[in-house]
């Protein structure tokens, strides 16, 4: 790493997880600026509040002259202009994953790694680890949402650990959280087969003495845990959720309220509703336990300095839970937007149908009785493809639903003339007749939403194509209306 108040150009700034990163580095004392393309995404108001510019294009011209090192999205080549002048002025040039697999060995680092509920566990794990330590655990994180949030420290790190390309291979960690393992990117794995073998190999390359939690209610993650208890007999391995058998065992009571087998007289409340929600909080406070009790000297971060007694794990559980029900939420994930004219405006970044079946028993369970309109860009052509009738399934049970173009993203996979958001039209079409659209161009979605729309309806855009503009434009069209 360069030294402190180095430049520091980030190339596809606008990311989520190179968002983050660009914040971190900037509370870190680093002069931080980058570039990406002029589409507007949710990460464009944070970093214009941080001060962060952000230059349009890729051109070579763009790379400022005092630029020190350049760290890019690894949806993007070496091939691009702005990255070939970075290598002919032998600036040190690195992608995402290689640069936090380079942080992840400058300190004891963990991870949460899944196929679904990544973010949200470490926006979690985060606010548990401030909020409960009274901001003296020392610790930062880099996942994928940008956050305003001071970094505690850097004595350990979290990370989201994404499975794609293998990119968590290179990371350096002493432990991992793992919340689901299932079939996704088919663009790079062939099989599920494949998905759970490059598990395996995180399990593998964990550091000896460390630990892997994972959630007992997901079958791949129940068979890594067992994987890791055969292969890793120097690791913890520790499971939660409602089918676990340890001490994180999640029972419901009356009145929307859980219980922990390790506390049964202490009932507590979580700000989600969904099964799988419940599981992302209570990880992220298995985790944060974890984080703590793997430091030196664990009770100078506990709030109100209370001794550690021989009960060190229900003592610091007592102390964490009440912190789950002041979760103030995530951008993007099932994130209310606005009201108006009685309509509620949410945003989701569900882009796989287990993460779409997620938000959508969430949002009927905290907006019960609202019907609903989806407007869902698909990302990306091969996810599409390869789970269309599973895409079909859960996207059927929504009121009314808007199909967009698959979204044509850095990866060159999807474009505007690719049909498998049509093949996903269509066999929706069969289901759910005219209660489904198809919308080839944002202009089209927004003037069908606005028709479609009717008071006390909820309107979310959905997926991880780049939608999430479009709710604000929709009920500009519905008060012309008006």
């Amino acid at each position: 790493m360069q030294t402190i108040g180095t430049h520091v150009f980030l190339v596809g700034i606008k990311g989520t997880g190179m968002s983050s990163l660009a914040l971190l580095l900037q509370r870190w004392g680093f002069s931080v600026c980058g570039c990406d393309t002029a589409e507007i995404f949710s990460s464009d108001a944070v970093l214009q509040e941080a001060g962060i510019a952000v230059f349009e294009g890729f051109e070579a011209s763009v790379l400022p002259l005092d630029a020190k090192e350049v760290i890019y999205s690894s949806a993007y080549s070496e091939a691009l202009p702005i990255l070939q002048e970075a290598r002919k002025r032998s600036l040190p040039l690195s992608t995402y994953p290689q640069y936090l697999a380079y942080l992840s060995k400058q300190q004891d680092s963990y991870a949460v790694a899944g196929t679904h509920g990544k973010t949200t566990t470490c926006s979690v794990a985060t606010h548990l680890l401030q909020q409960a330590c009274e901001g003296q655990f020392p610790f930062y994180a880099i996942y994928g949402a940008p956050q305003k949030e001071t970094a505690g420290g850097r004595e350990c790190a979290l990370f989201e650990a994404c499975e794609y390309q293998d990119h968590f291979h290179s990371y350096s960690l002493r432990g991992v959280l793992v919340t689901s393992v299932e079939y996704d990117h088919p663009d790079y794995f062939s099989s599920e087969a494949q998905v759970m073998k490059s598990f395996e190999t995180l399990v593998d390359n964990l550091q000896g003495g460390g630990f892997l939690i994972y959630c007992s209610d997901d079958s791949g993650a129940k068979a890594l845990g067992s994987y890791a208890k055969h292969t890793r007999p120097d690791l913890s391995v520790l499971s939660y959720g409602f089918s676990s058998d340890g001490p994180f065992s999640i029972k419901e009571v009356a009145g929307g309220r859980y219980t922990l087998d390790l506390l049964k007289d202490l009932p507590f409340t979580v700000t989600s509703h969904a099964r799988a929600l419940v599981n992302d909080h209570v990880g992220a406070l298995v985790l944060s336990l974890a984080m703590v009790l793997d430091r030196p000297e664990p009770k100078l971060y506990v709030e109100n300095k209370g001794l550690i007694t021989d009960e060190v794990l229900p003592t610091l559980v007592s102390l964490f839970l009440p912190h789950l029900a002041k979760y103030q939420g995530c951008k993007g994930r099932t994130e209310e937007l606005f009201r108006a004219g009685r309509v509620i405006y949410l945003d989701d970044y569900a882009h796989h149908p287990s993460e779409i079946r997620t938000s959508l028993e969430e949002i009927h369970l905290r907006y019960p009785g609202y019907p609903l309109l989806v407007v869902f860009s698909a990302h990306t052509a091969s996810r599409t493809n390869a789970l269309l009738h599973q895409f079909a399934e859960v996207l059927a049970t929504c009121d009314r639903l808007i199909v967009q173009n698959t979204y044509a993203s850095a990866r060159n996979d999807g474009s505007a003339d690719d049909e498998s958001s049509l093949r996903l039209f269509s066999l929706l079409r069969e289901t759910m007749g005219d209660r489904v659209a198809f919308a080839p161009s944002d202009e089209s979605a927004t003037e069908i939403a606005s028709t479609w729309l009717q008071e006390r309806w909820l309107c979310i855009t959905m997926g991880a194509g780049n939608n999430r503009s479009l709710g604000p434009q929709i009920a500009e069209i519905r008060r012309s209306f008006q």
